[in-house]
């Protein structure tokens, strides 16, 4: 088990490549169900523990294991696929990891009436790796080059951000 958190890791540091990863069913539910439990905490701050949060997060699951089936198999890399998804959700879920805290401070910091910076830098320097690391995956998952990856990773992340918004609060 130490020997798979290591490779995601690697990919999170971009040393390695979702190639490097079993093409497991097993192992793409285990990265998954790590996602999403990951998900949680930081769903559970912004929404409280509620059926919303669990939408949001199921939501974002079903999101990018379907855009990443659409994409690969458009791309003529099908057969990629468990591998390319096994490497998001792991890697996703240990950026996820690293999230909860700084959604956590943040949120502390924003009921004293406003946002600390280093909570929110740390975010925002959080969500730029997040999409470097995809990036990469996705680069190398095409076998194209790192532009392609970053515009498909900006792509998604900007997919995301707009079917995201049905689930944020109302602003008052």
């Amino acid at each position: 088990m130490l020997a798979l958190l290591d490779v995601f890791f690697q990919i999170v540091m971009r040393r390695r490549g979702p190639e490097d990863l079993p093409d497991s069913s097993f192992l793409l539910w285990l990265a998954m169900g790590a996602y999403a439990l990951a998900q949680l905490p930081t769903a559970a701050l912004i929404f409280g523990w509620t059926s919303t949060a669990l939408a949001a997060v199921a939501l974002d699951c079903a999101l990018l294991a379907g855009a990443f089936r659409v994409l690969l198999q458009l791309a003529g890399r099908a057969p990629r696929f468990h591998q390319t998804l096994t490497a998001l959700a792991g890697t996703g879920a240990l950026l996820a990891l690293a999230q909860a805290p700084l959604v956590y401070l943040a949120k502390l910091a924003g009921a004293g009436g406003s946002p600390a910076a280093g909570p929110t830098l740390g975010l925002l320097a959080l969500l730029l790796w997040s999409i470097v690391v995809q990036a990469h995956i996705v680069s190398r998952a095409l076998s194209a080059g790192y532009g392609t990856g970053l515009a498909v990773a900006i792509g998604y992340f900007l997919l995301s951000y707009q079917i995201s918004g049905i689930f944020a609060p109302q602003a008052v």
